[in-house]
């Protein structure tokens, strides 16, 4: 954990003016004040997708920061190491490793880091969180969108919540996923959904509407005919007129497996008969996956090897 984003690294300095400079372009506007006692030895790394931006960030000495109210983003913030103080209004909260915090925008808080706090944050677009929402639950926000202050990771939903961050941070670290328009999209999008069915807020959701095999089928039906399109669960949940999260649900309990997974697993049984039918010497892998649908070309091999034994390669070479 303490190695995530290193290619992503934005600032090493000790110098005051430099961090606050450079923290303040990334988050916020902020007074930065440090422990008499202490020396900055400031690491920061950072790396933005479209809708969202994952960063780690050390101080290396005991601070306290009165920033300005954030205006357009939510924070996420854990430390997974050292330990964090929040204050809101009358309210103090510490948070570390086992405690996430989230920040809503044109609050009014104080920050105070230990010495040794190295820290995860996510910085959330105000309006691409507010427009997934509306998506998701098919209905507007209710006034704006404000979540609690703290959510515990180390049960119930927040442990699973944490799992997912623990691999999005290490796919925006070291993978490829994020550099693919299409699968950077698919990546936030969960991420939007867990958010918001796991953290608490102010929004009353509705019940998840009940799908009869028939919404499945319909669904289904749509994959299909669609399968070598770009495909998104808003996308099929809008064709059936269901929200994401009533599609996702359905899919749990008629298919076993997610929307997406189902399309994955059908552009795979697609590229296969294409490679059990082509002619190696007029056709090439890259070229049917394409085909099939596929854009990340070495998830698809890998994939492909799992589920059928084989590389995509020897499939291909069979024919010859």
């Amino acid at each position: 954990m303490h190695q995530l984003l290193q290619r992503y690294a934005q600032l090493h300095s000790y110098d005051v003016d430099q961090v606050q400079h450079h923290v303040a372009q990334v988050l916020c506007p902020h007074h930065l004040k440090i422990n008499n006692a202490s020396q900055l030895n400031t690491h920061l790394y950072y790396r933005a997708s479209q809708r969202l931006g994952w960063g780690r960030l050390r101080y290396g000495a005991t601070v306290h920061i009165q920033p300005q109210p954030l205006t357009d983003f939510y924070l996420l913030q854990i430390p997974i190491q050292g330990h964090e103080k929040i204050q809101l209004s009358h309210q103090s909260f510490y948070y570390s490793s086992q405690r996430a915090s989230l920040l809503n925008p044109n609050q009014m808080f104080s920050m105070q880091h230990s010495q040794h706090t190295d820290k995860l944050f996510i910085r959330i677009c105000k309006t691409s969180l507010e427009h997934f929402f509306q998506k998701h639950y098919q209905r507007p926000l209710q006034g704006e969108l404000l979540f609690t202050p703290v959510l515990a990771l180390d049960q119930g939903a927040g442990a699973s919540l944490w799992r997912l961050l623990q691999w999005q941070f290490q796919e925006a670290s070291e993978g490829s996923w994020f550099e693919q328009a299409q699968t950077q999209r698919q990546l936030e999008d969960t991420f939007f959904a867990c958010l918001l069915d796991v953290w608490e807020h102010n929004q009353l959701l509705p019940s998840i509407q009940t799908l009869t095999p028939h919404a499945i089928k319909q669904a289904k039906d749509y994959i299909h005919q669609h399968l070598t399109e770009p495909l998104s669960v808003t996308r099929i949940a809008q064709h059936v007129g269901i929200s994401t999260r009533s599609l996702y649900a359905g899919f749990k309990d008629f298919v076993g497996i997610s929307p997406m997974q189902y399309v994955k697993k059908q552009r795979l049984h697609d590229v296969h008969q294409r490679l059990l039918q082509a002619d190696p010497q007029r056709h090439t892998v890259t070229e049917l996956a394409l085909l099939a649908g596929f854009s990340h070309l070495g998830q698809f091999a890998a994939d492909y090897q799992r589920l059928y034994g084989v590389r995509p390669s020897v499939t291909l070479q069979q024919n010859a």
